[in-house]
């Protein structure tokens, strides 16, 4: 059997994948999958848009701005991690945004956590962002690239 350092390895590691998800399949417009990160009753509050509780809200939440940003970019970083149970946790991740619109916006801040093991899968059970800035671009970014290959 698996020692308890092992064990704690395990999910710090399965939680540190799910934000990694978090920004990617945000980024990438997987809607989905990205839904799937959280657990049916989670809330998730991203500034203005106010809370979302639970998939579906959140679905409707995210469509919109999803559909209308050219490109969206999130970096996360300075990771914590501090176990409250077997099954839930708590953390926290600095995060810059940038998003291609018009006007282009940018932001950066502070992700506040809560994590449950649902079914064998670590999800978030609430996300809360909390920005130091956000606001316009001066300058417009680039035309997007097409796709290589």
């Amino acid at each position: 059997m698996p020692d308890t350092a092992d064990i704690r390895l395990t999910d710090r590691e399965a939680i540190r994948e799910l934000r990694a998800r978090y920004t990617h399949y945000y980024d990438d417009r997987r809607l989905d999958d990205f839904l799937e990160l959280f657990t049916e009753d989670a809330v998730l509050q991203l500034g203005i848009l106010g809370p979302a509780r639970g998939r579906e809200q959140m679905r409707r939440s995210l469509e919109g701005p999803m559909r209308e940003a050219a490109f969206a970019v999130h970096f996360t970083s300075d990771e914590i991690t501090e176990f409250t149970g077997d099954d839930e946790a708590v953390g926290r991740a600095r995060f810059s945004i940038h998003y291609g619109r018009r006007p282009n916006i940018e932001g950066a801040g502070t992700y506040h956590d809560v994590y449950r093991r649902t079914e064998g899968r670590w999800r978030f059970a609430s996300r809360t962002m909390e920005f130091f800035y956000m606001g316009e671009r001066a300058h417009q970014w680039p035309p997007t690239p097409p796709p290589q290959g």
